[in-house]
């Protein structure tokens, strides 16, 4: 999460997990996440996540082998994610900080970072992509590779979900131009391809998938912790058709990954 507003990321920290991370849509997303970024980051020691929120893919990399520093917006985020650390006994491979994606610039006197990390919309709280692009060039290392999932701007499934409730307003809520209010921030929503091109000339985009084509967005992920047989059904069909050109486009998250320009 990362916004110099926290108080928006504040009150849900200690509910997160329970209302997404637990579910069972949930996992099936994080672990497509980790999927790609057991590949991306193989053989890579130290990393950077932005927007770590309640900490589990920080865990998560740590376990793999690890070192990251993982920075969040929100206190009570950080809070949580110290604890989860703690928990899991991987305390000593991560380095918290409760610091704004916006403020980045105030670890770049550290040695280059072989890659960095954004999962579930991070960056969708941030309105100078350009300034976050020239600002990672300067801590990663020539090559390192970049994965970043941020929230989609077309989704058929949201269109249908909310129209069906005939709730037209939610339904198209991605599609201002400006972004979109949410408890003070302004979220804002990239296609594929508009965030590929505002991280050039720093990062060069290898791959875009969807992420949340077939699957739902989290509002149903109660409705498919009650429909287990769908969830499999409806995570198959997204294996399918992930990866196909112009899914990414359509999906309510997608995984953008590229690299660091060696120039």
């Amino acid at each position: 999460m990362a916004s110099s507003d926290t108080a928006a990321f504040d009150g849900k920290a200690h509910d997160y997990d329970a209302e997404f991370t637990a579910t069972g849509l949930g996992s099936v997303l994080r672990v497509r996440v980790w999927d790609r970024l057991s590949v991306l980051f193989a053989g890579r020691e130290r990393l950077l996540e932005l927007g770590c929120g309640t900490g589990e893919d920080a865990v998560w990399l740590a376990r793999a082998g690890h070192r990251v520093v993982a920075i969040d917006a929100s206190a009570e985020m950080i809070q949580v994610a110290r604890q989860k650390a703690r928990d899991a006994g991987c305390s000593d491979r991560i380095e918290f900080h409760h610091l704004p994606i916006e403020r980045l610039h105030e670890l770049s006197d550290r040695e280059p970072f072989d890659g960095v990390f954004s999962n579930f919309g991070a960056v969708n709280c941030l309105e100078d992509v350009e300034g976050l692009a020239r600002t990672l060039a300067k801590m990663l290392a020539p090559g390192a590779p970049l994965l970043f999932v941020p929230m989609g701007r077309y989704v058929p499934w949201e269109w249908a979900w909310y129209l069906a409730r005939g709730n037209a307003r939610k339904a198209f809520r991605r599609m201002g131009k400006e972004g979109t209010p949410w408890r003070g921030l302004t979220i804002r929503y990239p296609t594929p391809r508009e965030l590929a091109r505002r991280l050039a000339p720093y990062f060069e985009t290898h791959r875009r998938a969807a992420l949340g084509i077939a699957l739902p967005p989290s509002f149903a992920a109660d409705w498919l912790d009650g429909s287990p047989r769908m969830l499999v059904l409806l995570a198959r069909v997204e294996r399918l058709v992930s990866g196909i050109p112009g899914c990414a486009a359509l999906s309510d998250h997608y995984i953008l990954e590229a690299s660091r320009d060696h120039a």
